[in-house]
């Protein structure tokens, strides 16, 4: 773990000192890429709330809007809820509710079928704003790469650092992941040819983090650069 700029590690935060970390995420997070990550961030000892709705964008996360194809829901109590259809949470409820030291978002390949590539910009900046406002450090993770319409994925990547990178670290998933040539329905990894990958694609992100032990003792400016 060479060239972050945190001295925090995640793999050193002790349980005592670690802080409170808020993961949402959208279809890959209700799979095993969410799962995994969920339970990495819990044994090293950071207090975790992961929240994933299928197919959101941005926007569904201040809507409420309901995910008709599933959800994977984790307290900071490690409570777990799974299923197909519910509301996506409202992102400012959970804010203040889990009041995270960081913030964790993988999102990006809904943005695909959106109309605009400002309307992107502008909705990813728009959950940015209010992880800054919550004085949270900002995590944001790609979409992963694809097998269909994977013409899309540059713009997608384009539009995510343009929205996000004036405050939040990037990781860029399509450097960890490769799809299967067969198999799968070529976007999630949930297949048995794809789980594997999400998995390794999970510890990569796990090992890229720095998370802060306690939001007053980190120096946000250093964490923009």
């Amino acid at each position: 773990m060479k060239g972050f700029i945190v001295s925090i590690c995640l793999a050193l935060a002790a349980p005592a000192s670690a802080g409170t970390v808020l993961f949402v995420g959208d279809s890959h997070s209700v799979g095993p890429f969410g799962s995994t990550l969920d339970g990495l961030l819990r044994a090293a000892g950071h207090n975790t709330a992961t929240y994933a709705s299928c197919g959101s964008i941005a926007q569904w996360w201040v809507t409420a809007k309901p995910t008709t194809c599933g959800y994977y829901f984790r307290g900071l109590d490690g409570a777990e809820e799974k299923g197909l259809k519910a509301p996506t949470p409202v992102f400012a409820d959970l804010l203040a509710a889990v009041k995270p030291d960081a913030v964790i978002v993988e999102l990006g390949a809904n943005y695909g079928g959106n109309p605009s590539d400002d309307f992107a910009v502008a909705d990813m900046a728009a959950m940015v704003e209010k992880i800054k406002a919550a004085g949270a450090a900002c995590y944001w993770v790609t979409k992963p790469d694809s097998r269909k319409s994977p013409e899309q994925t540059p713009r997608i990547l384009a539009l995510t650092a343009k929205a996000v990178g004036g405050y939040c670290r990037i990781f860029d998933s399509t450097k960890v992941t490769a799809y299967p040539a067969e198999g799968g329905d070529g976007i999630h990894y949930s297949s048995a040819a794809g789980r594997p990958i999400a998995e390794a694609w999970a510890k990569a992100v796990s090992a890229w983090l720095e998370l802060p032990a306690k939001a007053a003792g980190v120096d946000r400016e250093l964490l923009t650069r």
